[in-house]
């Protein structure tokens, strides 16, 4: 059985968007099955869904996963999802939120790293994609629809004028890439935005050497805090002599955060973790 269209669906139950939990339905019909595919999950793979609404996305993955655990906040469409996925035996729908996850006990549940799947609202984005990065055996590959800025920014690497703190972590420990874009049209209701596919494979290992991931963390946010300044003064908060710790990292002062190659912000976050 193929995915209704949501906005069928919601008629049906006499029930809407809900602007306050960033609601945004997927109505393209081939967007599904493009973005279950771009997250690479198999007949071995437990699928773990984050906001399946109506279950749109949710039919595309339980055609590809050997089981999908999906994971609604809104009480209101649980029930609805369940009955839109009556006949898909390998689903589970359940309520929650997901900042309350506990990714590395659902993998073992799983009995194996998840494939992380989910249509995020904007203002979720950075803890849902945080509390990964700070579980990274607990999955293996992440597909995210999310608004296009935030997934770019996310995928900027760094030394990237888009890079971020978050994009830097990301850097660290994922190979991140845009799979494809989507445009307001695609939603229902429409968002002001457009919006992008952001596929993050966890690495092996680390991209650098990082032993304090938590020093790693400290540092980047200090530097794209104030990301114009230049790093001297960017890191006063977190160092009473940024410049002496520059110059452990055999970094220039003067320079901007937002310039620092993953290496070099690596070379800086083990100067500051070092004994004094």
């Amino acid at each position: 059985m193929s995915a209704r269209d949501p906005r069928e669906v919601l008629r049906a139950h006499g029930l809407w968007s809900k602007k306050h939990f960033g609601q945004n339905f997927l109505i393209a019909p081939d967007a599904p099955t493009r973005i279950a595919a771009a997250g690479g999950a198999g007949p071995d793979d437990v699928a773990f869904e984050i906001g399946p609404g109506v279950g749109t996305l949710t039919h595309a993955l339980a055609e590809r996963a050997g089981r999908v655990v999906a994971l609604e906040y809104d009480f209101e469409l649980v029930p609805v999802c369940r009955k839109e996925l009556a006949d898909a035996g390998n689903v589970e729908v359940c309520c929650g939120n997901v900042l309350d996850v506990d990714w590395d006990a659902e993998a073992e549940r799983a009995g194996r790293p998840l494939v992380i799947y989910g249509n995020v609202p904007y203002h979720l984005s950075t803890d849902i994609v945080t509390g990964l990065l700070d579980a990274p055996g607990a999955w293996r590959r992440a597909c995210f629809l999310l608004q296009r800025e935030f997934a770019v920014r996310a995928a900027a690497a760094p030394g990237d004028k888009q890079c971020s703190a978050l994009s830097a972590a990301v850097a660290l420990q994922c190979h991140a890439t845009i799979a494809f874009e989507l445009g307001a049209a695609d939603f229902h209701p429409a968002p002001k935005v457009d919006s992008a596919v952001l596929v993050l494979e966890r690495r092996a290992t680390p991209a650098a050497e990082v032993p304090d991931p938590k020093a790693f963390r400290t540092i980047v946010r200090a530097l794209f805090a104030q990301r114009r300044k230049m790093a001297r003064k960017a890191l006063k908060a977190v160092h009473p002599n940024p410049e002496a710790l520059l110059a452990e990292a055999g970094l220039e002062p003067t320079r901007r955060g937002e310039t620092f190659t993953l290496d070099e912000l690596a070379a800086l976050s083990r100067a500051w973790a070092a004994p004094a």
